[in-house]
């Protein structure tokens, strides 16, 4: 695929150019995360999977924040009864095969984080190799103040990355931390104030792309069998979901969130 015009209507779009591909959310305002943008998301690694000419994919964002995580109002429309919780399981257990396939993609993928990472958006990030974060950007996972769990690969992949302490720490309390905080506790490889981000970001991805696209494909597949998920972990944040998205409580967390952000 060669470099085209971008098309703002759409919620990401995908260009490559040389041994470089720029993958950028663009849902406004914040990156939601429904099935549209899931669709979108799975299209664009689709194509990307057969292309052994790439050593790098930049995932990045132009609006406000790098991704606000799951869109809460496809959520609320799906809680108390036992079809919104098999909707939403089934949207779970998407949002997993597609994060997955994202981690499983031979050029090394690299998160951009100049604005908020949150929920499923740093689960977004999460799922790549690298990651970079303004220090002004905030990360976290905070579903546990919405009566909800990461959902999409969040107590696996942070844990494996951080350590159960640091992923107890974060998921358990709903801490948000700063882009700056992120490096010092492991979620994020380098962390930049937002003026010299840009910089930073042109450095990394121009070093990765003079490297041999076998030779990253070869560590990167080395790397991933060190770090295998574990299945059953797995299968019990999906079914965590499901059995939240039955619960009273969690239904008015949610609503009152959204009602808050709404006004």
């Amino acid at each position: 695929m060669n470099n085209q015009p971008i098309d703002l209507t759409k919620p990401l779009h995908l260009v490559v150019e040389g041994s470089t591909a720029v993958l950028t959310l663009s849902r406004a305002p914040v990156n939601a995360i429904d099935d549209v943008l899931t669709d979108a998301l799975e299209a664009a690694l689709a194509e990307l999977e057969g292309n052994d000419r790439l050593a790098i994919l930049r995932i990045r964002s132009n609006q406000k924040v790098f991704c606000a995580g799951a869109d809460l109002r496809m959520i609320a429309d799906r809680f108390g009864t036992e079809e919104g919780r098999a909707a939403m399981t089934a949207s779970v257990r998407r949002f997993h095969a597609v994060f997955d396939r994202l981690a499983a993609l031979p050029m090394v993928t690299f998160a951009e984080i100049e604005g908020h990472a949150l929920g499923g958006g740093l689960e977004l990030a999460l799922a790549c190799d690298l990651r970079i974060a303004a220090h002004e950007a905030k990360l976290g996972l905070p579903e546990v103040n919405v009566g909800l769990i990461p959902g999409a690969g969040g107590t696996q992949r942070l844990t494996a990355l951080c350590g159960s302490g640091i992923a107890s720490r974060l998921i358990l309390t709903g801490e948000v931390v700063s882009g700056l905080d992120a490096e010092r506790l492991g979620l994020v490889q380098w962390a930049r104030p937002s003026a010299g981000f840009s910089d930073a970001v042109g450095g990394i991805v121009e070093r990765i792309a003079k490297l041999s696209p076998e030779a990253l494909r070869t560590a990167k597949g080395c790397i991933r069998l060190a770090g295998a998920l574990n299945p059953a972990g797995v299968a019990a944040e999906i079914d965590g979901i499901g059995m939240l998205m039955l619960r009273p409580e969690t239904a008015k967390r949610v609503a009152s969130f959204v009602a808050k952000s709404s006004g």
